[in-house]
């Protein structure tokens, strides 16, 4: 299993709510040590390696996602400021994950969430949560 918590780059990441879970979370929001937001999943497999994709969020539009307004394709297809890391974790080499900054149009759509696939938490953020 590869360490999706740990990335080269965003440091050390904390899990801040699992929306997907397959043996391990496949759909979450995390932050890392300085506070900023991801919204995280899980992309592609192959027999050789896992793809993983991360969008920087922005409180607010975390918020949007969450509630439904954006939904989870847009939500990687059009992040927020336009780019994305794709991580590649190989089985061969689970520790050494390969990265690659992409801008959001750059991603096969085959690799994206379903359109209109949204979240529906009908919960919102308090600034306190995020601290």
């Amino acid at each position: 299993m590869f360490d999706i918590r740990n990335i080269p780059g965003l440091g050390r990441l904390e899990i801040v709510e699992t929306y997907a879970y397959y043996d391990q979370p496949v759909l979450f929001s995390c932050k890392n040590s300085e506070g900023h937001l991801y919204l995280v999943v899980a992309a592609d497999e192959t027999d050789k390696y896992e793809i993983w994709l991360y969008a920087g969020v922005s409180a607010e539009r975390l918020n949007l996602i969450r509630c439904g307004t954006i939904d989870l394709h847009d939500a990687f297809a059009n992040s927020e400021n336009g780019r994305l890391l794709q991580v590649r974790f190989s089985y061969a080499n689970p520790t050494s994950p390969q990265i690659e900054h992409l801008e959001s149009n750059q991603i096969p759509e085959d690799m994206l969430p379903i359109p209109d696939e949204c979240l529906d938490l009908k919960r919102t953020w308090q600034s306190t949560t995020l601290r």
